[in-house]
C-alpha cells in the first residue's frame, strides 16, 4: 500500500491498496500525478471534516456509513474509499479508471 495522504504531517493518511495502486502505475504520468494529488487533498479534506464532526466528501455507500464514492472532477476516475475512525486513516480499495 502507498500512503499519499502523509501521516507524517499529523493528518489522516490515505492508503492505496494493491489493485488501485497497480491501476495508477499503468496510467499516463500526467493522470497518475493528478490522481495522487487528488488523493492527498482528499485525505486532508476528509480528515478535517471527520475531525469537525461532519461527513467526508463523496457519496456514502453501504449500510455502515464508512464507505464513500467520489469522482475526480475532470478525470475519468472514480474512487471508493473507506474511513477508519479508530485508526484515523482512509483506505482506497477500489479505483475505477474509465478509459
Amino acid at each position: 500500500m502507498t500512503d499519499p495522504g502523509g501521516r507524517g504531517r499529523g493528518g489522516w493518511p490515505a492508503y492505496v491498496e494493491q489493485m488501485p495502486a497497480a491501476a495508477m502505475e499503468a496510467m499516463p504520468r500526467p493522470l497518475h500525478t493528478a490522481v495522487a494529488r487528488f488523493i492527498r487533498a482528499l485525505a486532508i479534506e476528509a480528515g478535517a471534516a471527520i475531525d469537525a464532526g461532519k461527513e467526508p466528501p463523496g457519496s456514502s455507500v453501504g449500510a455502515h456509513d464508512h464507505r464513500y464514492l467520489i469522482h475526480i472532477p475532470g478525470e475519468p476516475i472514480v474512487i471508493e474509499y473507506t474511513v477508519h475512525r479508530d485508526l484515523r486513516e482512509l483506505r482506497i480499495p477500489v479505483l475505477v479508471w474509465i478509459h
